[in-house]
């Protein structure tokens, strides 16, 4: 028998909803708080609003796990109408209050309603990068067993790399080191970070370091070629890079050094509000699944 599945995400996956190939889905807004004020995504606050904010008034961004009530609600209203809730999450490193939410409902709702809590162990285009890979999954088996099993390989296979001018927003949000932050800044180097799905630990690390921005995509391209020869992959299943419009002239020139690489499924995608906060101005990122 098919089993009816639902998709639960954040508004964190680098994605627009039309590149996302399934209707059952459900994405939750992560609350995002500017000089106090809780503010959501929308066609008025959007990653450039809040890039504008940080460079004309010097604003302090910081971001929230999702709210428990809100994944309630959802749940709610379709256990009755599916026979089984997915939830890809971000990174559970970069927030342990959202896997921590999802597990408690999904204890909640055991003898009602199985749900599947998928670590995506990134954020930005890598959840999106992973989400898409627990799609193409679904679409293929409704085996509960067979899904867990493999999505854990989407996982494991899925790389992140992003040039960021300025780690301080990383800091302040959290998500890296004072020490690490002030490198970049003290410097006025580029440096290049990584998230890598096979890493244990899930944390940032860092990749290397460039003068120029296209230094940094031509070193890109390198650490990709790396990885693909370190897990014998001659062609990248899926690759999606997003840009915060900024820093269009290096974003270009990613975009062209990115396509002379084989890849089945050449994404380019959106840069999220949320995602926006821990990135800051100038930055880009690509995300490969192989």
């Amino acid at each position: 028998m098919d089993k009816k599945i639902l998709i639960i995400t954040g508004d964190m996956t680098g994605l627009y909803r039309e590149q996302i190939d399934y209707p059952d889905i459900e994405i939750l807004k992560f609350p995002v708080v500017v000089e106090g004020k809780e503010y959501r995504e929308s066609d008025e606050y959007t990653a450039q609003w809040l890039n504008e904010k940080y460079l004309k008034e010097k604003v302090v961004a910081k971001s929230s796990s999702i709210v428990k009530g809100e994944l309630i609600e959802i749940v709610e209203k379709n256990k009755d109408k599916y026979d089984l809730i997915i939830h890809v999450m971000m990174s559970s490193v970069m927030s342990a209050a959202t896997l921590a939410i999802g597990k408690n409902v999904k204890e909640m709702y055991e003898n009602t309603i199985p749900i599947i809590n998928i670590d995506s162990r990134q954020v930005m285009a890598g959840i999106g990068n992973v989400l898409l890979g627990v799609i193409d999954i679904i679409k293929k088996t409704n085996n509960t067993d067979d899904i867990v099993k493999l999505s854990q390989e989407v996982v494991q296979n899925t790389f992140s790399y992003f040039a960021i001018s300025d780690l301080n927003y990383l800091y302040r949000g959290g998500r890296i080191g004072k020490a690490k932050a002030l490198m970049g800044s003290v410097l006025r180097i580029t440096p290049i970070i990584g998230l890598m799905g096979d890493d244990k630990e899930g944390q940032f690390v860092p990749l290397g370091k460039g003068r120029t921005f296209k230094h940094v995509n031509s070193l890109i391209i390198e650490l990709i070629k790396a990885k693909m020869a370190e897990k014998s992959a001659t062609v990248i299943k899926r690759l999606n890079i997003v840009g915060f419009g900024d820093n269009k002239e290096a974003f270009s020139d990613f975009e062209e050094k990115l396509k002379t690489l084989p890849c089945d499924n050449f994404i380019i995608g959106k840069a999220d509000f949320v995602s926006a906060v821990h990135s800051g101005p100038k930055t880009y990122t690509v995300a490969i699944t192989i």
